[in-house]
């Protein structure tokens, strides 16, 4: 998992820390986004990356609606808070 300068600069403009990040890297749901992929972390992304441990759950839940954009390759482009409904 890459990051590039301006990915690192909207973590920090929008306080997602890089282990949640690697969550959604790792266990986000996958969709499409103007020839990238947006992976976000819903509620089945949390149940999987949480395994039963209610504190994980917790934390994770704070960033529910949080997604990354992939680029070419593995490299993250963006991160953000989702703020309405994604079109279908």
């Amino acid at each position: 998992m890459q990051l590039t300068r301006h990915a690192e600069q909207r973590l920090q403009d929008r306080c997602l820390p890089r282990d949640v990040v690697a969550t959604i890297y790792a266990y986000g749901s996958f969709r499409h986004a103007r020839g990238a992929v947006s992976l976000m972390l819903d509620r089945e992304a949390i149940d999987l990356a949480a395994e039963g441990d209610r504190r994980r759950r917790n934390r994770l839940e704070r960033y529910c609606g949080a997604y990354v954009i992939v680029g070419d390759g593995e490299t993250i482009i963006t991160a953000a808070r989702r703020t309405r409904r994604f079109r279908q």
